[in-house]
């Protein structure tokens, strides 16, 4: 299978490129749309836990890293695909900050409650990342809304989501319990959110709000 490289795009490992085989099956996001949502989740993430759903490459994962994540949690249900992330991983010095679930993460999500203690993190937010194969919104709708609404509830507070969605995928995917700020990347559309602390009522309040109730 021929091989081609990914370059990571900011932070501490800047312009190192990892390298992985071309599989019809994976869909790298391309250069400018991973820089754009890097910088709407802040451009760093320090004390934070990287979770990448759907990895294929790995590549967000290793730029969260890079951007000062604390460790990477990537489900990748294909066995050279996980191999080729653990490579790269060793080869940039990340193999202790890298755990690769090669697992269906549907399947994992689904006993989610009981599978998340057995990874013994560290109580710190989370980065979560959900770029699936686009047909999954199609084929398999149901799940694809459990699988966000699960991670969304059980995330600690000051987590941030990055969801793709294909261009033409209804936006009433993205959980309700938080505020998305949807844009445009064609062919794809990028939903990026953040889970605030609840009100006395249970509703998720902003940063701005919490500083006007203070």
């Amino acid at each position: 299978m021929e091989k081609t490289n990914l370059r990571i795009i900011g932070g501490e490992f800047r312009s190192r490129k990892i390298q992985f085989a071309v599989d019809p099956r994976t869909r790298p996001m391309k250069d400018r749309t991973r820089e754009a949502v890097m910088n709407l989740l802040g451009g760093t993430l320090p004390e934070s836990i990287a979770f990448d759903l759907f990895a294929g490459t790995g590549i967000l994962a290793f730029e969260a890293l890079s951007r000062g994540s604390s460790a990477a949690i990537l489900f990748e249900i294909l066995r050279n695909a996980s191999q080729e992330i653990l490579n790269n991983a060793k080869t940039l010095g990340l193999v202790e900050n890298v755990v690769v679930i090669q697992n269906d993460v549907l399947r994992w999500t689904a006993s989610m409650e009981k599978n998340l203690p057995m990874l013994r993190l560290p109580e710190l937010p989370w980065v979560v990342f959900c770029c699936p194969p686009y047909a999954l919104w199609e084929e398999a709708p149901d799940d694809m809304r459990m699988l966000l609404q699960r991670w969304v509830e059980l995330a600690p507070v000051g987590s941030l989501f990055a969801i793709e969605l294909e261009e033409k995928t209804p936006l009433d995917f993205l959980p309700p319990d938080l505020e998305w700020d949807v844009r445009t990347y064609r062919p794809a559309r990028m939903a990026i959110g953040e889970k605030y602390p609840a009100n006395s009522e249970g509703e998720p309040v902003s940063e701005s709000e919490s500083d006007l109730e203070s």
